[in-house]
């Protein structure tokens, strides 16, 4: 996977976040972002698809950006 493909999967995936979520509050970030590195974890562990959780972890970050 290229720089581009990756940086449009998290472009998709924030546009998801916003109609999954789209009240989310600064304070809220933390612990969404923890959860997605738990999820990278469980990935890790044969438990999910890394790749697809790394994605999520880069789009919460960046959402958690945006609000800043």
């Amino acid at each position: 996977m290229n720089q581009i493909e990756i940086l449009n999967r998290i472009i998709k995936e924030r546009k998801r976040q916003d109609i999954l979520h789209p009240r989310n509050k600064v304070g809220a970030y933390p612990a969404i972002l923890i959860e997605e590195v738990g999820e990278v974890g469980a990935a890790l562990q044969g438990q999910g698809i890394l790749a697809e959780e790394l994605v999520q972890v880069a789009a919460v970050c960046v959402r958690w950006l945006e609000q800043l």
